[in-house]
């Protein structure tokens, strides 16, 4: 079995170190980038399955948040944000710029390579079309396909990365349930998780800009307050 082929980027040396160290060690193949032109450079040669950015340059000159969109121009591959900073506002910004996941430091080391391996299997399952072949879902104007998990929305292709069909296409599966916060969360990014509801406020609100026709107003993915969501599967 193929090796999963990291990018790991950051200006600090222990960063690299310690993450290269532990995840070559579990038998990832690891490259390295310094700054946003090394980014560059990778990103139109390789194409990788994981990246690890970390948010912290020192220079002012070089932003991380700029550097997550920049990947997610050119790659749906999963995206895992470190950073010191701890607060709401910046791990919005960052996954709203595309990042997957977003790990404050210092962390345990057991927790960042449990969330390496559920975002590895999220982009694995996201690569292959087989062993899926579950029926067509079409409400209203939208139709699901997961035998090519491909999205559209009256006959118009709709483009989403992994994670936002997974979420869709687990609301829709279940259709017309409510499905608790932390149901949804572990459903989708994995056992690790189940507090980061900020992740789902800022993907449901991509999907619903994505599918609906006014996202202020919704028709398929409703929010039941302080509970979860739920798909409306009757349209």
């Amino acid at each position: 079995m193929k090796s999963a082929n990291i990018l790991l980027i950051s200006e600090e040396p222990n960063i690299l170190r310690i993450l290269r160290r532990n995840l070559t060690s579990r038998g990832y193949s690891v490259s390295i980038a310094l700054d946003d032109q090394e980014v560059a450079e990778m990103v139109s040669g390789t194409e990788f399955d994981l990246y690890i950015l970390d948010l912290d340059f020192k220079s002012a000159e070089i932003d991380g948040l700029e550097i997550c969109s920049q990947i997610r121009e050119v790659s749906y591959a999963p995206i895992i944000v470190l950073s010191t900073a701890g607060s709401e506002a910046i791990k919005i910004k960052a996954l709203d710029l595309g990042a997957d996941d977003y790990q404050v430091m210092p962390f345990a080391m057991g927790e960042f390579l449990a969330r390496v391996r559920s975002a590895l299997r999220r982009w694995a399952t996201y690569q292959s079309n087989t062993g899926n072949r579950n029926k067509v879902i079409l409400t209203g104007d939208l139709l699901i396909d997961p035998e090519s998990r491909q999205v559209s929305v009256r006959g118009e292709a709709i483009h989403l990365t992994p994670i936002e069909y997974e979420l869709l296409y687990y609301l829709a599966r279940n259709g017309g349930k409510v499905i608790p916060h932390r149901k949804l969360l572990q459903s989708v990014w994995g056992a690790e998780y189940g507090e980061e509801r900020e992740y789902l406020r800022v993907f449901i609100s991509q999907l619903r800009r994505k599918i609906e026709d006014n996202p202020l107003r919704p028709t398929y993915i409703l929010t039941e307050p302080g509970v979860g969501y739920r798909f409306r599967g009757d349209k």
